[in-house]
This record gives C-alpha cells, structure tokens and sequence, in this order.
C-alpha cells in the first residue's frame, strides 16, 4: 500500500510553510512614493480599491509625496496591490514612483 502525497504535504516536505500566503505577507511589500495625483483641493488622492479599477475603500487614501507600501511582486490587471492600516486593495500604478 502506497499513500500520496497531496500539495499540502509537498509543501512542507519542500520546506514550504503550511497555508502561507505570499500576497499577504507583508515582507514582500516595498516602500514606494504617491506622485503625480492632481491637486484641485485638499481631498485629492490617490484611492484604495477593492478590486482593480472597482470600488473605492473609504477614507484609505495617499496623497503626493506620502509613503505607500505595494507588494514587490504580485499586481492584477497592471494595478499595484497595497496595504494601508490593516487594508490590502489596489491602486492605480500611475500615482506610485
């Protein structure tokens, strides 16, 4: 009798960490600057969305020359995946320098 081995069991065996989640992780995020958001008013930013190009995260927001943490390696649909204050969302690439 012979048992398989399932991804799980690989993964631990390849020295992998059971149910790790590389997107989340925040070592793989890099710190990077907001640029380039046009200012009209004070309330101009650049937004945290849901989803690539979706719905807008309230109040979770940066403005030119602020700090913005985007992970190192993972993006969807050419938008940047970012973290803010517990939140994890997309944002427009073209703002971050």
């Amino acid at each position: 009798m012979t048992d398989a081995m399932n991804e799980k069991d690989l993964q631990n065996v390849a020295g992998g960490q059971a149910g790790y989640d590389r997107i989340h992780d925040l070592s793989c995020f890099i710190q990077r600057t907001v640029c380039n958001v046009v200012h009209y008013d004070d309330t101009a930013c650049l937004t945290l969305r849901r989803t690539p190009n979706g719905e807008i995260i309230p109040n979770v927001g940066w403005q030119n020359g602020e700090t913005i943490l985007v992970h190192g390696s993972y993006s969807e649909d050419g938008w940047l995946f970012a973290y803010k204050n517990g939140l994890y969302g997309y944002v427009n690439p073209n703002y971050v320098c």
